[in-house]
């Protein structure tokens, strides 16, 4: 099965990192999965699930359920697939006035 990388950004949330009020992020995503449009779908439930009632940022965040968009997505090749380190987290923005 294929691997792929998948950006995302989302909007939408109000979570306190540090002194200030995150109000975005992009986040990176390596999936396995058969074609293109089913790695984006993987990628954005793997972000949700974080954000839903009991994942890790769900009671940081004063805001709504972060509405996603994908960034980019492309497939990677078989070796970079396997041997890619796995990203996580979270490039957190803030309002800027």
């Amino acid at each position: 099965m294929p691997h792929f990388k998948v950006i995302l950004s989302g909007r939408g949330i109000d979570c306190a990192i540090g002194d200030d009020r995150a109000v975005g992020f992009f986040t990176t995503r390596l999936i396995k999965a058969p074609d293109l449009g089913a790695a984006e779908s993987v990628a954005k439930e793997l972000v949700l699930s974080e954000w839903r009632s009991g994942g890790e940022y769900s009671t940081n965040n004063r805001g709504s359920l972060p509405v996603l968009a994908v960034e980019e997505s492309f497939p990677l090749g078989l070796l970079a697939g396997i041997f890619s380190r796995r990203p996580s987290g979270y490039s957190f923005y803030r309002h800027e006035d």
